[in-house]
């Protein structure tokens, strides 16, 4: 099964919401995309029945922290998953490389063998579930920031442009898609 699961909206700023993240399900995997603010991450999963084991790819668009924190409990959740012998395979994470920095300075002490980051540049596109994925920058002016287009298996095409409102640059990545979404 093919789905389009929310599992936040928002801006930085929500206190009675989570913030924008969602997942993308292949069957019985997932593509997380971002992560939210922090440890609300793991209620958002269970509460839409998307099991930690499940998720082996999670791509970030950006450092800003309500798309990053989430991916520290994300990271610490699954190494110990790891380590415990409950997760099988590895976490791949898609960011641009200036993230993948970041994302190593708060959780080196975290991780384990299994777990991958994939160094993002514009136009690269990666084989992600049984999809296709091509990233690109959104030309941000507020930080480095990544989105990508994907063909789903309906046909349908999703874009995720971050969060801003889509760059007149980047209007080929979005042009004719079904689904366009971004926090602003």
């Amino acid at each position: 099964m093919e789905r389009l699961i929310m599992l936040g909206t928002g801006n930085a700023l929500v206190t009675r919401c989570y913030n924008t993240c969602f997942a993308i399900q292949d069957d019985d995997e997932y593509f997380l995309v971002d992560a939210g603010g922090g440890n609300g991450i793991m209620r958002q999963l269970q509460d839409a029945g998307i099991p930690m084991e499940q998720i082996h790819h999670i791509f970030l668009t950006h450092e800003h922290t309500d798309h990053l924190l989430g991916m520290i409990w994300m990271i610490r959740m699954i190494a110990t998953k790891m380590k415990k012998g409950q997760y099988e395979g590895n976490l791949n994470i898609y960011c641009h490389a200036d993230l993948k920095d970041i994302i190593l300075t708060i959780t080196k002490r975290l991780l384990d063998h299994r777990i991958q980051f994939v160094p993002l540049h514009n136009g690269d596109t990666k084989h992600i579930l049984d999809y296709d994925v091509t990233f690109f920058d959104i030309l941000s002016t507020k930080a480095k920031q990544y989105g990508f287009t994907m063909r789903l298996r309906n046909g349908q095409k999703l874009t995720c442009a971050g969060d801003e409102p889509l760059n007149e640059q980047c209007v080929g990545y979005a042009e004719s898609s079904d689904w366009l979404m971004h926090e602003a």
